[in-house]
């Protein structure tokens, strides 16, 4: 009961305390958060050049274009890295694969090698030597296709996000209200919180 008893005073003193601000505020409050969409609005229309097509088209046709319509030269040199070393996994691969692949032939054809290195090497080594370059240059080939979509992935989203704004002041603010009730006597006690970002 004590505790029921505080509870009711504080709501009744909170009421004393805020009614007359809250009836002064709500009409100032309605107009500066209309003047405020107001001008979010008119911000966000006018700041809307920024294409996310057009970023994704220039990623597709050349390859860290987007990111540099984006502004974000940094990403360019990380495409072209991944992309040259991609390349150069499928050029070492390919080079040995068939490099095994034709002294595997040359094997089941005259049952020996004239270069000594493969002649010392057993069939069943040139065929799992063979088998793992060509894994491996398939591997290379789908990693320079992740490359390329991935980089036209990222111009298209960070595109979408190029207008966004991120402030530092990300507050939350939680403030007790109590609202007067035009058609009763009766007052209602409400929990206004807000964000600001």
């Amino acid at each position: 009961m004590k505790i029921g008893g505080i509870l009711i005073v504080m709501c009744f003193l909170l009421q004393i305390n805020y009614n007359k601000s809250v009836a002064q505020n709500i009409n100032n409050d309605s107009i500066s958060i209309r003047e405020n969409n107001q001008i979010a609005k008119t911000t966000y229309t006018n700041s809307k050049n920024h294409s996310p097509k057009l970023a994704t088209w220039l990623s597709v046709v050349v390859p860290g274009a987007g990111q540099v319509y984006n502004k974000k030269y940094w990403k360019v040199p990380i495409i072209y890295a991944a992309a040259s070393g991609a390349i150069f996994g499928v050029w070492f691969n390919t080079k040995h694969y068939n490099e095994f692949r034709d002294a595997y032939i040359e094997r089941l054809q005259t049952g020996q090698n004239h270069e000594t290195y493969y002649a010392r090497l057993q069939q069943e080594t040139l065929v799992s030597a063979r088998d793992y370059y060509r894994y491996y240059r398939d591997l290379s080939y789908i990693g320079l296709g992740a490359v390329y979509v991935l980089q036209i992935i990222d111009a298209a989203v960070d595109a979408h996000f190029f207008d966004f704004v991120i402030k530092d002041d990300l507050t939350v603010h939680i403030t007790p209200m109590i609202v007067p009730q035009t058609a009763s006597s009766f007052t209602s006690t409400q929990l206004l919180v807000s964000l600001k970002f």
